[in-house]
Formats: C-alpha cells, sequence, structure tokens
C-alpha cells in the first residue's frame, strides 16, 4: 500500500508541520531539546485552566485536531501508537497559560498513564498545578470489567468537549476535573472491525483478518476484540453492535443523549450514513432522545470498521455541551 510520506521517520514531525502551515494563524508550535517538536498550542489561549491533550499518532484527527476554541489548549504528539514522552507533555504544559493550573486528558492507556502522571509530578515541582482525567470509553475485554480499566477511544472527544466548555466558562482546575470525570463515568464507545488494519505512514500489515469477518470489541493497535462473526449484512453487524452499547450504557426513554457515529479510515461515508441511520432507527424503537449526533470521523484506525459512542448527558452536562466548540477540523459543535 503506497503512503504518501517523505522517510517514516519524519512523518510525524511532517504531518504537524503540515497541520500548522495550512492553519498558521490558529497554533503555535512547541518545541524540546535539539529543535524536536514535541506538540502545539492554540495561538488565542486565555487566562483560565488550561485544556492539554495527545497521545500516539495514527488515528487523527485524534488528537491533533482536538485543539481549538472551547476544546483543548494544547496537544502533545507521540510516535505513531506510541504514548508522547513525559518531558514533551512537560514542555506543552509550560507552554500554555498555567497559573490557573492544567488538566490532562489521556485515554486510558498504561503508557500515556505513566507519562502524563511523570509529567504532572515535574509540573508540581516547577509550581504548576494539575490534575489527570484517563479517559475510559471503549466496552472491550470481560463484560463487567471495572469501568476505570477499559480503554480509551473516541469517546475522548466528549470528555474533551465538556472539559474545554468548563475551562471557558471559568470553571476552577478542581471542576473542571470534575466536570471531565463526570463525562467519562458518562461515556460509552463499542466498535467493529471489518477489515485488516494498517501502519500509518508505512501501510504494513498491523493485523490479519479474513474476509467477510466482523470483530467486536477490537483494539485500534490491534488488540484482541470480545468475538467474531461472519456473512453478516450492514444492519445485522449494527444490530450486534448497538445491542451491546445499550446494555452497558444502561439506557432508558427518560435519558437524553449525544451520538457519535465515527467511522475508521478505510470506510467510506456512503457506508457510514447506512450505519447512522441504523443506529438512529434502533435508538427511536428505545424512546432514547438524541440531544445532538455527531456524524464524522474523529477517530481513525487505518482500517474499515466503526465506533459509535453515546454520552449520557444529565443538565449540566448539556449546559456545558451545547457551548461553542470548533477546531480547523472539527465543527460539529459551532453554532449548532
Amino acid at each position: 500500500m503506497k503512503r504518501f510520506v517523505n522517510r517514516r521517520t519524519d512523518a510525524v514531525e511532517d504531518m504537524i508541520n503540515g497541520y500548522l502551515a495550512v492553519y498558521p494563524k490558529h497554533f503555535e508550535k512547541v518545541y524540546g531539546k535539539n529543535q524536536k517538536i514535541n506538540g502545539f498550542i492554540r495561538q488565542a489561549c486565555a487566562d483560565k485552566v488550561s485544556v492539554v491533550t495527545g497521545g500516539g499518532t495514527g488515528n487523527e484527527p485524534w488528537s491533533i485536531g482536538y485543539v481549538g476554541e472551547g476544546l483543548a489548549d494544547g496537544a502533545v504528539v507521540g510516535a505513531v501508537f506510541t504514548a508522547p514522552p513525559a518531558r514533551s507533555i512537560l514542555h506543552v504544559t509550560r507552554a500554555v497559560p498555567h497559573e490557573k493550573g492544567v488538566l490532562y486528558i489521556c485515554t486510558n492507556h498504561a503508557g500515556d498513564i505513566l507519562n502524563y502522571e511523570l509529567a504532572g509530578e515535574l509540573a508540581e515541582l516547577e509550581g504548576i498545578e494539575t490534575r489527570c482525567v484517563k479517559v475510559s470509553d471503549y466496552i472491550s475485554g470481560l463484560w463487567g470489567e471495572a469501568k476505570d480499566e477499559r480503554r480509551g477511544q473516541a469517546g475522548v472527544a466528549f470528555v474533551i468537549k465538556v472539559a474545554g466548555a468548563a475551562a471557558q466558562a471559568g470553571y476552577n482546575l478542581v471542576e473542571t476535573a470534575r466536570i471531565a470525570q463526570k463525562a467519562n463515568e458518562r461515556v460509552f464507545t463499542f466498535g467493529v472491525t471489518t477489515s485488516s488494519g494498517y501502519m500509518p505512514g508505512s501501510g504494513e500489515i498491523v493485523y490479519d483478518m479474513k474476509e467477510g469477518e466482523a470483530e467486536y470489541g477490537k483494539g485500534f493497535n490491534g488488540e484482541t476484540g470480545m468475538f467474531v462473526e461472519k456473512d453478516k449484512d450492514a444492519d445485522e453487524i449494527v444490530d450486534t453492535l448497538m445491542r451491546h452499547l445499550l446494555r452497558e450504557a444502561r439506557l432508558t426513554s427518560l435519558d437524553e443523549i449525544a451520538l457519535m457515529i465515527n467511522v475508521y479510515g478505510l470506510t467510506g461515508m456512503m457506508e457510514q450514513c447506512i450505519i447512522g441511520r441504523k443506529v438512529v432507527d434502533i435508538l427511536a424503537s428505545k424512546s432514547v432522545q438524541i440531544h445532538h449526533i455527531i456524524m464524522d470521523r474523529m477517530f481513525q484506525p487505518l482500517t474499515c470498521g466503526c465506533a459509535v459512542s453515546i454520552l449520557k448527558l444529565d443538565e449540566e452536562l448539556k449546559q456545558l455541551y451545547d457551548m461553542d466548540a470548533q477546531s480547523p477540523v472539527l465543527r460539529c459543535w459551532k453554532n449548532r
């Protein structure tokens, strides 16, 4: 598979340079040692709690597209499928306004957790107060596993949205972290993978799947899913996905939700619309109230498949969710 890269070792830095070249009025680069780019921040950062996020590359627009008005203030960029180093996180922490504290939002993977916690300790030594929320929305592994043991996936967008709104509204660090954690506890994502997966930047196969298989709960780095089915059509696949997602989310007709229909990198818009129609039909049959729908590419492993995320809203979360937010590539909350 031919990819549009120059040297693989430069692909991540080339990506950041390209993104910032296209949107030069939005961001500033953050450099570490030897003028290596560690990430970037918003140019218009306000005097408030700053929200910093980031992770390994390869699932864009996560995380570079999540920096913007009402969203994150800075992103730390790691190598493909690799957590950013603690020193890189610290450099971005220093670069954002930090007098009122910095909230880290990362996905719940071992490397990310260790490095963000270490960065927080280093920042505290410099007098910068931090908190860290580890997003754990993805239903995978054993049924009934503790929420804080789950991996993070596309639902991180919802957590960053409400945290960014809280910070923009003037919440202090403790309250902004509380809001982010509350959203994390109320967001659920389940996905299905229907083709082999490829390494961004090289096109090499990360994991191989047989034609006609659908693997549910598979990790975006190729972690084994929960079960495999064969020879199902689109509606049947979505039926299975939603049955398990709704069971974990425990939705009732009294619930009001934000809904995200996210397709993976090798799935087209035609398929996304077919998936979206079935998801909406299933939720309507359950009399679930849909407050807002996002149908977009929010978290894209280089494979075929999709994930559906649900955020269970209450009045506090809904008020923050409805605040304007946008980045150059995410406009799903602007003037909605």
